[in-house]
């Protein structure tokens, strides 16, 4: 049996150092020779095309670099979402080989799809570009998109990339930059809350993506062949946030997990989409409000002690946060683009066995208004604060002589030991405490325990 140990949520407030994570060895400034996995075998990738990563292939990034006399190398090896099996396993074999070629000195580094680490972006001085599919081989049967949407992301050339997104207005960001290319001309749209420096790496990957001129689109000053292109105009993230230069907090978001027997938070570093895992329940902090996201597989102990966590770390933050911000539910399937506009280039389809956005909006009628739609997503939303009293229905009472002063190992079966009083009935928890869960759940968490320390309920 797991000893259940209550998680300290105030953990979650030293940031980690994430320089090592990052990788920069330098500047990016090395040689660098690129090859695409092409029927098993490696292929050098044409110069016109560095910096292109299609989502249907797999390539290896030699880069060399020297340290005084030693010379040092990194393999880089990245693998498209879309790439076959037999090409992903190619891959990861001709990196073995190429490893050999240098005596096994090389530094291995697999790259993820959407989680390109700044050394590598450096390497192609912002001008890195990643396709959802396809590939750039020659003679390639398949069809190219006529119209293609791209989301820039990045301050200067050692950290941006475009990496393209659904052609839909409900891609668009106010934060960032965006790239829509058209049959008729290539758009520059500029969210409100882009900076200087966001719009001028926009201009440069813009040139990567199409050789035609740019038409400059500043938010809310679209013409309509620009929303015509994406399909119609619709709702977007875009809250007041989003349309900050610089939101003065950065997201953050944590995985509460008790897959290992013991429930812990871990903070996942340059999130994706793809760190949100079905049987998960996952917390993103943007500061003015609180998402709680679970997903479809998660179970109910996980939910209960992520529900408490959150509380608790909102009322434990060093930097004093209203204790009324919003903590709002969202179910795997129905994220709103309140929660989506903190992850770059969200697919809406990543999990298809559920309804898109597009099959309710044909399922509602094209005619729908987009507030019904809306109502559709978030009805599936529920929301509590950091004093909210989080007591289940069902869970099971206990008379107080069962509960006080009991160890752990000897409660009944479901009882949380850090969470005794849950199980009073409220007439036991008023004459125990002298007050009504409400009026204790507004508590300072210190006093709560100290009263719970008290009565023997610790």
């Amino acid at each position: 049996k797991v000893e259940q140990v209550k998680f300290d949520a105030t953990t979650l407030h030293a940031k980690p150092q994430m320089a090592a994570q990052q990788k920069m060895v330098d500047d990016g400034s090395g040689e660098v020779e690129v090859w695409r996995v092409e029927n098993q075998e490696l292929v050098p990738v044409e110069k016109k095309w560095l910096g292109h990563f299609y989502g249907g292939d797999c390539y290896l990034v030699l880069y060399t670099y020297t340290v005084g006399p030693k010379v040092n190398r990194i393999i880089y090896l990245w693998q498209g979402r879309q790439a076959s099996t037999d090409e992903l396993a190619a891959s990861a074999y001709q990196a073995v080989i190429l490893d050999q070629k240098y005596n096994n000195e090389p530094v291995q580094v697999r790259v993820t799809m959407g989680k390109e680490p700044t050394h590598l972006m450096a390497i192609f001085k912002g001008k890195m570009v990643v396709y959802a599919g396809g590939t750039s081989r020659a003679g390639s049967k398949e069809p190219t998109p006529s119209t293609r949407l791209f989301h820039v992301h990045g301050t200067n050339e050692y950290n941006t990339k475009a990496f393209e997104v659904a052609v839909r207005a409900s891609s668009l960001n106010s934060n960032d930059v965006f790239v829509l290319k058209t049959p008729r001309c290539c758009y520059l749209w500029y969210g409100k809350g882009c900076s200087g420096d966001e719009r001028e790496m926009g201009k440069t990957v813009a040139d990567i993506i199409s050789k035609t001129e740019k038409l400059v689109i500043a938010e809310g000053q679209e013409p309509a062949e620009f929303w015509v292109a994406l399909g119609g105009k619709s709702q977007y993230a875009n809250s007041k946030r989003l349309q900050e230069e610089n939101p003065f907090v950065s997201p953050r978001l944590f995985e509460c997990s008790n897959k290992t027997g013991t429930f812990l938070a871990t903070e996942i570093v340059d999130f994706t989409q793809d760190d949100l895992e079905e049987d998960e329940v996952y917390l993103l902090d943007t500061w003015d409000q609180v998402f709680f996201w679970t997903g479809k597989g998660a179970n109910e102990s996980e939910k209960e002690a992520a529900a408490v966590m959150v509380q608790e770390y909102l009322q434990t933050h060093p930097s004093g946060r209203d204790l009324d911000t919003p903590i709002i539910v969202v179910k795997q399937g129905y994220e709103p683009p309140t929660f989506t506009g903190w992850f770059l280039a969200w697919d809406p389809l990543n999990w298809d066995d559920r309804k898109s956005y597009e099959a309710l909006k044909a399922e509602l009628g094209d005619e729908s208004s987009l507030g019904q739609l809306t109502s559709v997503l978030t009805s599936k939303q529920e929301i509590f604060t950091s004093t909210t009293a989080l007591l289940p229905d069902k869970l099971e009472t206990f008379p107080l002589h069962v509960l006080v002063n009991t160890s752990a190992e000897d409660l009944p079966r479901g009882v949380d030991p850090s969470r005794k009083e849950y199980h009073l009935s409220d007439q036991d928890f008023k004459a125990t405490f002298g007050m009504n869960r409400s009026a204790f759940s507004s508590l300072p968490l210190w006093k709560q325990q100290k009263l719970k320390k008290d009565k023997g309920l610790f």
